[in-house]
Parts: C-alpha cells; structure tokens; sequence
C-alpha cells in the first residue's frame, strides 16, 4: 500500500553479519545507516557507521528453531517500526523504486532509461531475511545470510517495495504461476464481510507481498496486504502480521477505494497503491511509474484468478 514519490533509485546493502552479541539479547533494534561508499547498511550494531537512523525494534520470543535444511517455519515477528510514530495518512505513504518512462518501457519490454547520475557498483539487495542462531557458547548471532548446518529462526523478512511494484521486474504476470491455496479460508471470508471480489483481493496479496505473511518495506508496510502501522491502527489491526487480521484489514481499505471510486476496481487498485487523494487530484489512474504498472498487474492477476475458479 504505497503512494508516489519522486522518483528515486533505492539500493539495500545488508551487512552479511548484523551483530554479535555477548550474552542472549531479549530485546534489539534495527538501524538503517550509511556505509563507508554510501551504500545503505541494515545492523542493529551501528558502530562504525554514519547516519544511523533506528528503523525497527523486537523483542524476541521463543521459537521451535528450525535446521539450515529444511524451510524456515517463519515465526511471527514481534517488533515494532519506529517510523510509524510519523506515519502517513492511509495511503499516503511514499515510495518510488523508478525512473520516468519506465512505466512505458515496462509495458513495451524495453529496458528503462538509465538515471543521469552514475549508480553505485555495490550489490544491490532488494529483498532477504534477517536470521537469529544461538551459539553453543551462549552467543546470540544475526545475520542476513542464511546460517548452513546451524538451528535458526526467522525474526522477519524485509523488501524494498511490493512484490508488483518494482517497474524493472523480470516477472512476467501473465505467465507467473497462481496460489490459489494459501489463506483460502483468510481471503475467502474477508472478501465476504466486506464485500470484495475474492479474486480481486487475492490478486492484491499476491501483487503486495508474493504471499508472504512477514514482508516488511523499507518504509515499513507490513505483512501480506503491505499495511502500513497507520492505516493498520486506522483498520483495527493490533498486529499486521497476523495473517488474518491483515487480510481483514486490506480487504476493508480496499472496500473502502472501491465505494469511494463507484466501484471501479482499476481506481481502487490505484488509490489501494498511490493513496486515494491522486486519483481524485487525476481524475483517475496518476501517471506514476510505479502505479500505472502495479494497476496493469493486479488487473492481470485478478483476471487470472477469475479464470482459474
């Protein structure tokens, strides 16, 4: 749930190990800081870098840890944004990963213009997990890199943007296979209460978060639909990665865009990603970038979805 921006590049560079800890931690944040080459570093120990700015903080729970060979049983996370003490309006929240005419270069199959300002050679990490491993020796590790032949546990995952977001994404979503079962009964009786069509719904899971009930932004929208804590409070959401409560929320915020817009779900969809007050400002569809895809892209997958009932 995003709104525009001024278009601009975002690179995530996450420190291969965020912390070592001398003794069990219960409670840490997370930092968004400046490295030596003015890359952006996630760590929850910001010694050693410049402009460090707490984004999230946690408090751990126990959890069943899992081994390196079998698929993390992601845990529900217990942190809490701190950039949701200045949080937009619903829907007002900005973010932009794009450059102008990428969003007509994406729908030709061209690539996009490059950026006048030369991009930094550092990898550039759009999306990962942050792991937490116990060590024998009672040390508490965190690293962004998977641990190998280690038990650990999953305190969340992160993304730079929405799944159906990024105007450069390879993701051909005619062709991209469906999930028709995850959250069935979620989405099938949040679209009920509220009116939606459970396609549609879906079809913006599945643009939000690819399905994944513990996605945070780097602006930090949170869990399946991408709330972000404002509107989540708004909604009635205590805890948005709640896989029910967040599919109940989005379903109601989306509700709410399509009896603003008579309907139309190609202007919900539009004010559900750049806030309803651009659509209006427009008179429909904003000529953002990252809006005019994410709008063709839902439609695509709601259509999908439709069919394949």
């Amino acid at each position: 749930m995003k709104s525009n921006a001024r278009h601009r590049h975002i690179c995530w560079l996450v420190a291969p190990v965020l912390a070592t800890l001398g003794a069990p931690a219960f409670a840490g944040g997370l930092y968004r800081c400046s490295g030596a080459k003015g890359e952006l570093a996630y760590t929850n120990k910001p010694a050693g870098y410049a402009n460090c700015v707490q984004v999230a903080s946690y408090q751990e729970t126990k959890a069943k840890p899992v081994t390196a060979d079998t698929a993390p049983d992601i845990s529900k996370p217990t942190f809490s944004v701190e950039s949701a003490k200045a949080a937009p309006q619903p829907g007002q929240w900005q973010y932009n990963d794009s450059q102008p005419g990428a969003a007509e270069a994406a729908a030709a199959g061209t690539p996009a213009p490059a950026p006048a300002v030369a991009r930094s050679e550092s990898p550039k990490v759009l999306r990962g997990a942050v792991y937490k491993i116990n060590k024998r020796n009672g040390i508490t590790e965190y690293t962004n890199i998977r641990p190998a032949g280690k038990s650990y546990q999953v305190l969340f995952t992160y993304m730079a943007t929405c799944f159906a977001c990024d105007v450069r994404s390879t993701v051909n979503f005619s062709l991209t296979k469906l999930n028709r079962e995850a959250y069935r009964a979620e989405i099938a009786a949040a679209a009920l209460e509220f009116g939606v069509d459970e396609a549609l719904l879906r079809a913006v899971v599945h643009a939000e978060s690819a399905f994944n009930p513990n996605a945070l932004s780097k602006k930090g929208a949170q869990g399946l639909m991408q709330l972000m804590p404002g509107t989540a409070d708004d909604l009635g959401v205590e805890n948005a990665f709640d896989a029910t409560q967040n599919i109940r929320g989005g379903a109601q915020y989306l509700a709410q865009q399509l009896k603003s817009f008579q309907g139309d779900e190609r202007l919900a969809m539009a004010a559900y990603n750049a806030g309803p007050a651009n659509v209006s400002k427009y008179g429909g569809v904003p000529p953002f970038d990252e809006t005019q895809v994410y709008v063709s892209r839902v439609s695509t997958l709601r259509d999908r979805y439709r069919q394949s009932n």
